[in-house]
């Protein structure tokens, strides 16, 4: 019906929340980043105050294809984060098998050139950057146009050609492996919440030459109607599964997501440490 509201997984349960400040992106007509000049940014923000509910009472009513996240149990054998050549292969391999198992797509490629580790910045001696810390800004990894060329060339680099699907999907998955709580956990929008168009595109320059090799990003524009969630203390044996985009739904499922500061209920909590994976699902 026009104009309604859908219902949301919590309504009825009464879920345990915290307030957070968070950034959303002002409302321009574009916005830019670069690694290599991050002093050419043009990426202007406001914060804004928050209910982030805890999702945690209602994993069993959570869905991919609703609300785009949800929680696994899921254990890992890798156990140090800095093993670059297990988490390009073990960690891929384990993570990957988890996602077809859920999604009930026929092929899953891992894109391994998308695995990140993050260091919260209060860890002692941190000293890195907006790639490297937990992301603090409201965002989702991709438009169309990149998602697109994301799915082209992960099967250049598995070498696995597809020439035609019926759907893809971009999952982004993130575990926290430093112990509960941590200080910056992961907050997530219900992806329906998330009205079509209420986006700023970002152009990242990584620092590669070929222009068609350009990322486009979905910055978040404030609406009070995004509904906010997160796990609580979240642990190394559970995996974060969320959709960075779904050509089924496209704009009408938007999982915006961001690093939030919980220090103010948590004072002493741990310096998070956190591995991200990305794979690519294909319905043939």
């Amino acid at each position: 019906m026009a104009g309604s509201v859908r219902a949301a997984a919590g309504d009825g349960v009464e879920l345990p929340f915290v307030t957070a400040s968070v950034n959303y992106s002002q409302d321009i007509p574009r916005a830019y980043s670069s690694v290599a000049n991050p002093e050419t940014n043009v990426r202007p923000l406001e914060a804004h105050e928050v209910l982030i509910h805890d999702a945690r009472p209602i994993r069993d009513r959570l869905d991919l294809d609703v609300e785009g996240f949800n929680l696994f149990d899921h254990h890992s054998s890798v156990s140090h984060l800095r093993d670059a050549a297990a988490l390009q292969a073990t960690y891929h391999d384990e993570v990957g098998a988890l996602v077809k198992e859920i999604s009930g797509a026929d092929i899953v490629l891992p894109y391994r050139a998308y695995c990140q580790v993050r260091l919260s910045q209060r860890a002692p001696g941190e000293k890195g950057n907006d790639t490297t810390r937990p992301a603090g800004f409201i965002h989702a990894d991709v438009t169309l146009k990149t998602f697109l060329n994301w799915s082209r060339w992960v099967q250049d680099e598995e070498k696995v050609e597809i020439p035609s699907w019926s759907r893809c999907v971009l999952y982004n998955t993130w575990r926290a492996v430093s112990k509960p709580p941590q200080d910056f956990p992961l907050a997530l929008t219900d992806g329906m919440s998330v009205k079509p168009g209420k986006y700023v595109v970002m152009d990242n320059d990584v620092g590669l030459d070929d222009p068609d090799r350009a990322i486009e990003t979905r910055l978040g524009i404030y609406d009070p109607d995004d509904r906010w969630y997160y796990f609580s203390n979240m642990h190394a044996d559970e995996l974060l599964i969320f959709k960075g985009y779904d050509s089924k739904f496209e704009d009408a499922q938007t999982v915006m997501h961001t690093g939030f500061n919980n220090t103010k209920k948590h004072p002493d909590a741990t310096p998070r440490e956190s591995i991200e994976a990305r794979f690519f699902a294909f319905w043939l």
